[in-house]
């Protein structure tokens, strides 16, 4: 029966599926099974909604008070109904366990031999390392169609929660251990990621884009990847970082001078030259910059923000910063620091980036 009733409701849904009004499109092998529990729960639901609600219509008309005087004597036993209101449920709830676990246990147990993608979720950032490649991507997830893809998750401060909508697979992601997920796309596309469980003031910027590229593309699109950074010269740099690594400090740094969880980048590198930075400890920045200093050159605080943000505080801020220490290659650094630099060529007056990542300007 319950191959019967699965046949038939996914071989009424079109190959292509764009969705419906309950869910969006179907664009993974888990995304059928997922969508079979639930319509089946919503058809029982649709017939008893409906057999309920007319009955008790049919029946406050049928026995209806007719006059003041009216006494009338209802029943006491039904054998046969009592026995239909135990039976008949006890079958829908095996109904809906035995579709319901087949679809949990597909969840669960991976496929032998999945592609592996180590995710690291922060406050307010989805790192994402392909360690068969050595590349890292930050706000966005590449994956092959076709291929069963493992995300091995850990948090690196509160719980977070991994949810891809069009893959109908979410995880709960936990400081201190690691939890899993795994998915097949079935179709090539853009597809959104999101964070799902409350991890503070920015929570709902806590978003990434996953690509899902066709499968004799993705070993070369890793490839480069991994080493579109290595050879660029100074000058490439800037506009490299303003179109890859934003992506990790979007939500906390603005690029047009609004004040957000962090300080905002415009202007960064003129207030950090100039000493102009006062911390909570009631330090200023520019104590610690010249000869015989702690940091000496203005380059080197920026550095050790990234590497160790709460070593020095900045005056008016939480300090809720995560290290992005082993996150970021030298190279890398260079790439941020230079960005700071160069940020009024790379953005206009309103924040917007200007430039595409190999420095032509964007349209």
């Amino acid at each position: 029966m319950i191959e019967i009733l699965s046949y038939i409701l996914q071989t009424t849904v079109d190959p292509v599926d764009n969705g419906n009004f309950w869910l969006p499109r179907a664009a993974s092998t888990a995304a059928r099974s997922v969508d079979l529990t639930f319509d089946v729960i919503n058809w029982i639901c649709y017939f008893f909604f409906v057999a309920i609600v007319g009955s008790m219509v049919y029946f406050c008309v049928k026995y209806r008070r007719k006059s003041p005087d009216m006494v009338t004597r209802g029943p006491t036993h039904n054998t046969p109904l009592e026995i239909a209101w135990t039976v008949l449920p006890l079958i829908l709830v095996v109904i809906i366990f035995t579709v319901g676990m087949r679809g949990y246990l597909d969840l669960r147990e991976a496929p032998e031999g999945c592609y592996e993608v180590q995710v690291t979720a922060q406050k307010w950032s989805w790192t994402f390392n392909h360690t068969e490649y050595g590349a890292t991507q930050v706000a966005e997830l590449t994956v092959p169609v076709h291929t069963p893809v493992r995300l091995l998750m850990t948090s690196n401060d509160v719980l977070h929660s991994l949810w891809i909508p069009d893959f109908r697979v979410k995880m709960d992601i936990i400081p201190g251990r690691y939890t899993s997920l795994w998915f097949e796309a079935t179709m090539v596309g853009t597809y959104q990621l999101y964070c799902t469980e409350y991890c503070g003031k920015d929570h709902s910027k806590m978003l990434a884009i996953v690509h899902v590229i066709p499968e004799e593309e993705f070993d070369p699109t890793m490839v480069k990847l991994a080493s579109e950074y290595v050879d660029m010269s100074i000058e490439e740099l800037p506009a490299y970082a303003i179109n890859r690594l934003y992506n990790r400090c979007v939500s906390c740094h603005s690029l047009d001078g609004t004040s957000g969880t962090g300080p905002s980048f415009k202007g960064l590198w003129d207030r950090v030259k100039n000493g102009q930075v006062k911390f909570t400890n009631g330090d200023t920045l520019s104590s610690l910059l010249g000869d015989a200093t702690l940091y000496g050159e203005p380059e080197n605080y920026i550095r050790e923000s990234l590497l160790t943000p709460q070593k020095h505080i900045v005056m008016k801020y939480l300090g809720s910063m995560p290290s992005f220490q082993g996150q970021l290659k030298e190279k890398q650094i260079t790439a941020i620091i230079e960005m700071f630099k160069h940020l009024d060529d790379l953005t206009d007056a309103e924040g917007n980036i200007t430039v595409n990542k190999d420095g032509t300007a964007r349209e």
